[in-house]
């Protein structure tokens, strides 16, 4: 029997000698005004231990078969014994000595940031003021639930020490500035929040809060809630300063009472780029649109668990041999919905364990929920690696960090990397078109600064950081910035179109020709999805486990060098890249060439470059734009150390635009408007 099969057997054994007992709620045809019920009931009740589960109540869209298959888990090697309810009035009395009462709303209202966004704004007012009391939301109007309906309720302060305050329990009364009908749904709101950030932030938890629709987790963690957001998906300046105030009034709060920590922030941020925002005043954002996050986190778990695993061992046993070395990361998994999701599914593929492939994971959230990681730590085989994206503790900038933050962060992601014995990192920044822009004085850039990176990789013990980083050579080992990084980039390997297998298979194998051995390759960071996902024109960076064991194949039948490549795992290409750069006579990076490069546009829109380098010398001229696409490529033999070009651009759209300078022991970059 192998190792990992006795390990579950134990601990089924040891389980099922100690059943417990929980339930579970049915929520598949439950009102949305019940589901919010349901959450709050089971992240009251969580607390301390697991008692409510939930079942198809706020379910992750990637995977619709998470919360069944979670169940089955914890059923079977968890060893709990679920009661099923699905009746809301049920749920409420079985657990009615755990709550205080109701605070009751209007359903009616509504209020959307974007279009298609509803949510019942009173509803989640009603909801995060009952996690600080133990109440649960209820519209006024309903009679079927039996439960106490206070005209007030004492807000009790859980992490300062301050005396409680007596609020409204009942959001819908007419002398509450919010119920004024002449006012927009926006308005009404957005006055709620301004009270519930008077009385409610001061007692809600410093340490985290919540933005976006709200979830069992948020109430278990007595975090302030908001559900505030842009109106487009990448546009930052789409989130307006009315807004935004509310959101930095927020993270002041937590910044007051942890100056110099590391907060956390969780649901999802809209615009996306806004996450380097929070970054910026020393927060770690994680995506985390789903229920079940009470039961995770409180499910016991092993406290002296070994987070090793066989890719590990595999990658220590390797030996640098004289071939092309590939790895395939499946991407998102900075995102709880990945993490929880059995990586969309594709965890449960019937292939996995047949291909080498990176498994990206938010290591805050292993930490967060440990009966989770160990699932995963148990049941991977050796052909299952491990990757941290997009940091050690999640969605978040290392560049963008406060100096007074930098101990905080590094100390907690060297911790986590060292626990769950991770040595590898997917770092990646962009979606700011503009290159370099300030939102409310925090700068968003479609680059990390390299400098602080590196040293923020070394500093935590990161042994190889992959990245995606148009600004930088792809395909390229750099070692001058500190931690080890390894780009790519405009070549086909973010989010590469896969839907043909043949095409991307030769695309492969292009790339790996008259290149000398060892040769290394990111081949693909791609979403991975469940067995028989349907992979088309709107998803084409999608594929299933199956279909990339085919394109696999497909490479390593190639007549001329599939016999010369070899798929590894993060940890595998880690190892064998460092004894690579060890045994080879491949270039020092760190003793790389200064100089200097500028561009300034003329009226006829050709660029004139002054590159100045210790010697002259051939060099390769490139103008990317800030997707990382390669739009102009000349060569140019230096006749002396300075030189003045006149590079042709008036074919480019206007725009912000990367020049790049590149030659032996050289590489110099520029940005330019045009």
């Amino acid at each position: 029997m192998k190792p990992i099969a006795i390990l579950l057997l134990l601990t089924l054994t040891c389980v099922q000698a100690n059943a417990m007992e929980a339930v579970v709620f049915n929520g598949t045809h439950a009102s949305a005004e019940n589901k919010l019920i349901a959450m709050t009931v089971a992240g009251i009740v969580n607390r301390e231990q697991p008692r409510l589960y939930l079942l198809n109540v706020y379910e992750t869209w990637s995977y619709n078969q998470t919360d069944a298959s979670w169940q089955a888990i914890y059923e079977e090697e968890g060893g709990v014994a679920f009661n099923e309810i699905t009746e809301i009035n049920e749920l409420v009395q079985h657990f009615i000595d755990d709550l205080n009462g109701a605070i009751t709303y209007d359903p009616s209202l509504t209020y959307g940031n974007f279009e298609g966004q509803v949510f019942r704004w009173q509803g989640e007012l009603a909801m995060m003021l009952g996690g600080l009391t133990d109440c649960i939301p209820l519209p006024y109007a309903d009679q079927h639930i039996d439960i106490d309906r206070p005209d007030s309720i004492s807000v009790p302060d859980h992490f300062h020490g301050q005396s409680p305050i007596t609020v409204s329990a009942r959001l819908e009364e007419s002398d509450h500035s919010w119920n004024d009908p002449a006012l927009s749904q926006k308005e009404r709101y957005l006055l709620g929040l301004d009270w519930a950030l008077e009385h409610l932030l001061p007692r809600s938890n410093p340490e985290k809060f919540y933005l976006r629709e709200i979830t069992d987790w948020a109430v278990n963690q007595r975090m302030f809630q908001l559900n505030l957001a842009g109106t487009e998906t990448l546009n930052f300046y789409s989130l307006p300063d009315e807004k935004a105030e509310k959101i930095e009034q927020v993270m002041s709060y937590m910044l007051d009472y942890n100056p110099d920590e590391i907060f956390h922030v969780y649901g999802w941020m809209r615009p996306e780029p806004l996450v380097q925002w929070i970054s910026g005043w020393g927060g770690s954002f994680h995506e985390t649109l789903l229920s079940n996050l009470s039961w995770h986190h409180v499910f016991p778990a092993d406290e002296d668990f070994d987070y090793s695993r066989p890719a590990v061992e595999e990658a220590e046993a390797l030996m640098l041999e004289d071939k092309h070395y590939v790895i395939f990361i499946a991407s998102e998994g900075d995102a709880g919905n990945w993490v929880t999701g059995f990586q969309a599914g594709a965890w449960h593929s019937s292939a996995r364990g047949e291909v080498p492939v990176g498994w990206g994971f938010n290591l805050h959230m292993f930490e967060q929920f440990p009966f989770l990681a160990q699932y995963y730590y148990e049941t991977a085989t050796p052909m299952d690696g491990f990757i941290s994206v997009t940091s050690p503790l999640g969605y978040a900038f290392a560049d963008m960090f406060p100096e007074n933050i930098l101990p905080d962060a590094i100390s907690q992601s060297s911790a986590l990397l060292e626990k769950f014995q991770i040595p590898t990192v997917y770092a990646y920044k962009h979606y700011n078109g503009a290159g370099v822009s300030t939102y409310r004085g925090i700068e968003i850039s479609n680059n990390y600064d390299f400098d602080k990176l590196g040293q923020f990789a070394e500093a935590t013990g990161t042994d190889l950081t992959f990245l995606f980083d148009p600004a930088l050579q792809t395909q390229q080992t750099y070692t001058e910035y500190g931690g080890l990084l390894y780009n790519h980039v405009d070549d086909h390997t973010f989010y590469a179109d896969v839907t043909d297998l043949d095409a991307a298979a030769d695309r492969i194998i292009s790339k790996l020709k008259n290149n000398t051995t060892p040769n290394f390759l990111l081949a693909g960071y791609q979403r991975f999805r469940q067995d028989g996902f349907q992979v088309g024109p709107n998803n084409p960076a999608d594929i299933t486990l199956p279909r990339l064991q085919t394109l696999m194949n497909k490479v390593q039948a190639d007549p001329e060098i599939g016999n010369q490549v070899r798929f590894v795992t993060p940890e595998a290409f880690q190892a064998l890249l460092k004894k690579s750069l060890e045994t080879t006579s491949a270039p020092d990076l760190s003793k790389r060439e200064t100089g200097k490069l500028s561009v300034f546009m003329s009226r006829d829109h050709n660029g004139y470059i002054r590159l100045e380098l210790p010697a002259a010398k051939n060099i390769q001229l490139e103008v990317f734009d800030l997707s990382g696409r390669l739009m102009i490529q000349e060569s140019w033999e230096m006749q002396t150390a300075e030189e003045h070009i006149v590079l042709p651009l008036q074919n480019l759209p206007g725009g912000m635009y990367v020049l790049r300078a590149r030659g032996e022991n050289t590489v110099l970059h520029e940005k330019f408007i045009k």
